[in-house]
């Protein structure tokens, strides 16, 4: 690909390698005439060339680690996320879990105060009933696990393609 003339006239990349040899054909020719004028010139476009190289070292240098503040900083966010997902499902397994010790509670009140009033009978069915609940409680807890999980495995997958998206 060639590169265009800038408005001064010379060229970047490829032109700092043209001024090198226009440069070098300028000095020794002032040398052999001569001319220190036509020397100095020579030394000149040397000098622009290693400019011009310099500059575009660093800025490929300035892109290596622009592109890795960017990784970083998509880490950085991506344990941010983690750790927000995390106290969230924790908040959520705190309030499942106070959820299900106030109704074990409340079940046991219940169950107490019909314990005096029912025969043995009625007992062994509502203990049958506690029990079941119980398992309910259980498997709706383990079902708000199971979907945290998913939504866990979302945001990472959409952390990770939107990385890719940055660094595409």
């Amino acid at each position: 690909m060639a590169d265009a003339p800038e408005q001064s006239g010379s060229f970047k990349g490829p032109g700092s390698f043209k001024d090198k040899v226009v440069g070098k054909v300028k000095e020794t020719a002032g040398s052999v005439l001569g001319d220190p004028a036509l020397r100095q010139e020579g030394q000149l476009h040397q000098d622009k060339a290693a400019a011009a190289e310099e500059a575009g070292a660093q800025e490929a240098r300035a892109d290596r680690e622009r592109e890795e503040a960017e990784v970083t900083a998509a880490e950085a966010e991506n344990a941010v996320a983690r750790r927000e997902l995390a106290a969230e499902q924790a908040r959520r397994e705190e309030a499942a879990e106070a959820k299900a010790r106030k109704r074990q509670e409340a079940a046991q009140a219940a169950e107490e105060a019909r314990y005096k009033v029912v025969g043995a009978q009625e007992r062994q069915a509502r203990t049958i009933r506690l029990q079941e609940e119980s398992q309910a409680l259980a498997e709706e807890r383990d079902a708000v696990e199971a979907k945290q999980e998913v939504v866990e495995v979302d945001r990472a997958l959409e952390a990770t393609r939107a990385v890719r998206r940055q660094k595409g």
